[in-house]
């Protein structure tokens, strides 16, 4: 038998580790995994498009939108009808192709490049390492993605952040020179920590108003008691399980804005759900100051298919498109982080 030498003996554990590292990342390549179609946040997409309404509904948000949005409709389609519910996920082979074929966002291409800067933005924020989404630290909320009038167009104005978990947002959303943010957050847990967050990232007081409020159509100012998970999937809609409990005021958008004096030129809203109910409480606010809008419509069919058409109902002259910005296609992520985008289309006519 071979003894090794102190070098060896040392450079062994690291070895073992190494290997087992390989292995292990190996196995989860050819492992086979779930993909599935979230319906606990609000409905099941297949019995919404089951609907005898369900093709006018569809027409509806298809118009007027650009060729990327409509192809990724369709692919989120496809994935609706090929993939089952949450409620009744199994095990799919990886070597089976994904329903609908990739979206841009999927590719090998976009994933080597998303990958690249979530390295350096881990390097970055390390503390914020479990939190670096690619919707929130590579593409803004889609704002990565509009024309740079656009972007002019926010630049040195208030944001608001609906939504706003630990303050990864507010941290990314710097980058875009908000003149303050104002973020709403029903868990107190998500707050302290976007407290912390902002301090370490050496973000002043002066640049953030945090908001406990649950965003609801009415704002009655009626309260919800809901359980602290303090994670970033907390929702009205969630209103069970072994947590501290907490109670959070109900406000309309509306309302917050008038509270607060906000003049919002950029609206980012990830509600776990409840968006439709942010943008009927929001009428005169968007109306008013016709933001741009980062909006997330994943979570149930009537974000996707009714929050484009009801805007449009009450908004003139806006541009919409309809963007996924995760590259992942395992468990729900085949049809999450796809957003609404709007913005005013006089920005560009005054170029």
């Amino acid at each position: 038998m071979i003894n090794p030498g102190p070098y060896m003996r040392k450079r062994l554990p690291r070895i073992y580790f190494f290997l087992t590292d390989l292995v292990k990342a190996c196995n989860k390549l050819i492992s086979p995994y779930s993909i599935y179609i979230t319906d606990s946040l609000g409905g099941s997409f297949k019995t919404y498009i089951s609907d005898p309404g369900a093709g006018n509904r569809i027409s509806l948000l298809k118009s007027g939108l650009d060729k990327e949005s409509l192809n990724l409709i369709d692919v989120i389609l496809e994935r609706i009808a090929a993939y089952p519910d949450e409620s009744s996920k199994r095990k799919v082979s990886r070597k089976a192709p994904v329903a609908g074929g990739l979206l841009p966002v999927e590719t090998a291409h976009a994933r080597k490049e998303i990958g690249k800067k979530l390295r350096a933005v881990r390097r970055k924020y390390g503390f914020l390492s479990e939190h670096t989404e690619e919707s929130v630290f590579y593409y803004y909320h889609g704002l990565s993605l509009l024309p740079a009038p656009v972007i002019k167009y926010i630049n040195d104005r208030d944001f608001i952040d609906l939504g706003a978990f630990v303050g990864d947002s507010a941290i990314s959303l710097i980058d875009f020179n908000y003149r303050k943010i104002y973020s709403v957050e029903m868990s107190l847990k998500s707050i302290a920590r976007y407290k912390e967050n902002m301090k370490r990232c050496g973000i002043g007081n002066d640049k953030y108003e945090i908001i406990n409020a649950c965003i609801s159509s009415e704002g009655d100012n009626s309260a919800l008691e809901i359980p602290d998970t303090g994670s970033a999937g907390i929702s009205s809609l969630r209103i069970k399980g072994k947590y501290d409990r907490i109670i959070v005021d109900k406000k309309s958008l509306d309302q917050i804005v008038d509270e607060y004096g906000i003049s919002p030129a950029f609206i980012k809203a990830d509600l776990e759900g409840n968006s439709l109910e942010m943008v009927k409480g929001a009428r005169h606010t968007l109306v008013k100051f016709r933001p741009v809008l980062s909006v997330a419509v994943y979570h149930n069919p009537r974000e996707f298919f009714e929050i484009k058409p009801y805007l449009e109902g009450f908004l003139n002259n806006y541009k919409f498109m309809l963007r996924k910005l995760s590259s992942g296609i395992k468990d729900n992520l085949c049809h999450s982080e796809v957003i609404l985008l709007g913005y005013p289309a006089e920005i560009l006519d005054q170029c």
